[in-house]
């Protein structure tokens, strides 16, 4: 009897074993594999939070910056003339000719419209001048600092100076003298 207990307590022992390692092998590296595969998962998902929440602070950083800047994008979008401003441009041109002493004619003006996004709209606007060299040289000097209340954006494209002659006088009905210049200026002025 003595055998048989000892075969029985073997063979309950090695269906024990058996029975353990069946679990283990069915039940337990399986929840093993998926509690991998979970934690791989939640990792990954802490990844792109991580990414989202990178992506918020910047889009709040990129906010608070265009908020501080709002008002010189405001200031630079005031340097492009405005069509109901164009008059009053035109006009000031000519109140800094007579500051000048220069006398003044605007030939041609052409709007231009771009093409292409990257391009701006201007004024193409051919000035004649008449005068003598330091009152150029002053016109000049006013249309590139303030040509128009707020500054203008102005870009002096050609510039063509011919001195007088005494015979060139005749065709003028106002004062000159010989040695005096006449001017053709070609400039643009950007618009909005």
């Amino acid at each position: 009897m003595n055998l048989s207990l000892q075969k029985k307590i073997i063979l309950f022992t090695c269906l024990g074993l058996i029975s353990l390692f069946l679990l283990g092998w069915l039940g337990i590296f399986p929840l093993l594999d998926k509690i991998k595969a979970l934690s791989q998962e939640y990792l990954s998902n802490q990844e792109i939070l991580i990414k989202l929440n990178q992506r918020e602070s910047l889009a709040k950083e990129l906010q608070r910056n265009y908020q501080e800047r709002e008002v010189d994008l405001k200031e630079i979008a005031r340097v492009f003339l405005g069509s109901e401003e164009t008059v009053g441009f035109i006009s000031n041109l000519e109140t800094i000719a007579q500051q000048t002493n220069n006398f003044f004619k605007i030939k041609a003006i052409s709007p231009y419209t771009p093409l292409t996004d990257k391009e701006r709209p201007f004024l193409d606007v051919q000035i004649y001048l008449w005068g003598d060299f330091s009152s150029l040289l002053i016109f000049l000097a006013n249309l590139e600092d303030n040509p128009y209340p707020p500054y203008r954006l102005v870009e002096i494209e050609n510039l063509s100076i011919k001195r007088l002659a005494a015979k060139d006088l005749v065709r003028f009905d106002f004062p000159l003298e010989e040695g005096d210049l006449e001017t053709i200026l070609s400039i643009k002025i950007y618009t909005q």
